[in-house]
């Protein structure tokens, strides 16, 4: 329930400071339109850090092989080898902000190092392709969904732009050496050192500070998926970076009592309600052995006639006949 509450005082805070309704003109949406038609071939150079991707865009510009810089600044094996090559990909399948930068080259040209939700990019436009006829009237027709597209990048566009300049306020030194030992530690499943670890200051910011074992309990409220993608020691930096943030963003909202909002009470019972529905579902269904079919519609079948059985439920039938259908 905590868990819940905390995302709802985030998403209202995000409300009122990014998810603003965003001015959107006839030549965006227009442009838009025409992206969505097509479908581009493109490679990048990536880094989480500002500073490697600025020294990378130095060595492109005194013509170092594109290829030998991809060896560099990717994990993945088959983006290293093929220069970060991404194929072919349709506007909606990317970042927005990443789409807006690829899709405003022209073919052949290189971006300069942009900001992403991810971190940072150099892109390169390699070819492209229109997907049949434009007309006025398809526009017109989809006029309304793709001015709320040019807003949805606008406000991630903000957000970027806001987390880095809260990151900034904070001040935020990390301790390199203990982030490295830990990222080790964590990879090589070394429980020993990482409990030798659990006192040393990890990061110190603006009114406050987490050790490594602090580090661990906030990292473990990450999602799978989020953690998944914690492969280097600078990708745990960043992680935690954004943690703090997450942090700060939460004591903002608190701050701004956005929870007395008149819609804030009623969003939040809803979603605690379906939390408390799902946590019910999952007990039938922890029990389950295998891959029975049938066996938790069987049990929860059995659990609904349960219920209605001891519920007294009176239905007003003249009522139902004047619904609207």
């Amino acid at each position: 329930i905590n868990e819940v509450y905390q995302q709802m005082l985030l998403n209202y805070y995000f409300d009122q400071k990014i998810n603003q309704d965003f001015e959107t003109t006839d030549l965006e949406v227009r442009k838009f339109f025409t992206w969505q038609n097509q479908k581009v071939h493109a490679r990048h150079l990536f880094s989480r850090n500002e500073q490697q991707i600025l020294e990378l865009y130095e060595r492109l510009l005194i013509n170092e092989e594109w290829e030998t810089l991809a060896l560099e600044c990717f994990q993945d094996s088959v983006l290293r080898f093929n220069g970060g090559d991404i194929g072919w990909q349709d506007f909606d399948d990317l970042d927005p902000v990443f789409a807006y930068h690829l899709y405003s080259l022209i073919p052949g040209e290189i971006s300069e190092p942009i900001r992403t939700s991810d971190g940072y990019s150099i892109i390169e436009l390699v070819g492209i392709e229109t997907n049949g006829l434009l007309t006025e009237n398809a526009f017109q027709l989809r006029r309304e969904k793709l001015a709320n597209t040019v807003k949805y990048y606008k406000q991630k566009q903000r957000l970027i732009n806001f987390t880095d300049s809260t990151s900034r306020s904070l001040e935020i030194d990390i301790n390199r050496d203990i982030i490295e030992q830990l990222h080790t530690s964590i990879k090589s499943i070394g429980y020993k050192q990482i409990e030798d670890l659990h006192e040393e200051l990890l990061v110190t910011y603006r009114n406050g500070n987490w050790s490594v074992l602090k580090s661990l309990e906030r990292l473990s409220t990450l999602s799978k998926k989020q953690l998944s993608k914690i492969r280097t020691p600078l990708d745990l930096e960043h992680s935690i970076i954004g943690l703090i943030c997450r942090e700060q963003f939460l004591d903002d909202a608190k701050k701004y009592k956005v929870y007395q909002e008149i819609s804030f009470g009623e969003n939040f019972s809803f979603e605690k309600n379906k939390m408390m529905i799902k946590h019910v579902l999952d007990k039938l269904n922890k029990n389950q052995i295998g891959n029975v079919n049938g066996l938790f519609e069987e049990k929860y079948s059995h659990f609904k006639k349960d219920l209605l059985s001891n519920a007294n439920i009176m239905i007003d039938s003249t009522a139902i006949k004047g619904f609207t259908l």
